[in-house]
């Protein structure tokens, strides 16, 4: 990648290969350029796994075929990004920072890329909306997949387990002498 005036350029082909990658039209009704509404399925997943890439502004058609459409409003598109992330009504953690996101130039299009981290497991599971069940989302191959009523409830046992393992139970490394 190439960075020129804060914007990097890429080729979508090469971070295909490198990452778990999801691109969204995102282009809206008036074309300006719109949050998809399925964002947080792919958020979701992505976190719950291994993370990966969301690109707003290319299409994916055929399957392995990329196309940059670029968004004509990129700062409409990050804001409403921002205000959905905060917004627990939307989804149950925003695990992203300013790096995270990002303006890049695939084409001469303006494209806007999220980088998912992978969630903990005390942040497990992140969901869409306010339930975690029918609200988990698992990435699997290249589709987001709901996740069903045990999976979740194994995340949640992680978590549980994760939180007493880290307890030191009135011992500290002093005692291992």
């Amino acid at each position: 990648m190439n960075s020129s005036d804060g914007v990097d350029e890429m080729d979508v082909a090469s971070l295909a290969e490198a990452c778990d990658l999801e691109c969204k039209a995102a282009q809206g009704r008036d074309g300006r350029g719109e949050l998809p509404d399925d964002v947080w399925k792919s958020y979701s997943a992505m976190a719950n796994a291994d993370g990966g890439v969301i690109l707003l502004g290319v299409q994916e058609k055929p399957r392995g075929s990329f196309r940059a459409l670029g968004l004509a409003d990129v700062e409409r598109v990050r804001k409403a990004l921002w205000d959905n992330l905060h917004n627990r009504k939307q989804v149950s953690v925003n695990l992203l920072t300013e790096q995270d996101v990002d303006v890049v130039q695939i084409d001469d299009h303006m494209v806007l890329r999220v980088r998912v981290p992978r969630a903990s497991r005390q942040q497990r599971p992140v969901h869409v909306g306010s339930n975690p069940f029918g609200g988990t989302y698992l990435r699997r191959y290249e589709g987001d997949y709901q996740a069903d009523d045990e999976a979740v409830r194994r995340m949640v046992a992680e978590r549980v387990e994760d939180s007493r393992d880290e307890r030191a139970h009135g011992h500290d490394f002093g005692d291992q002498t």
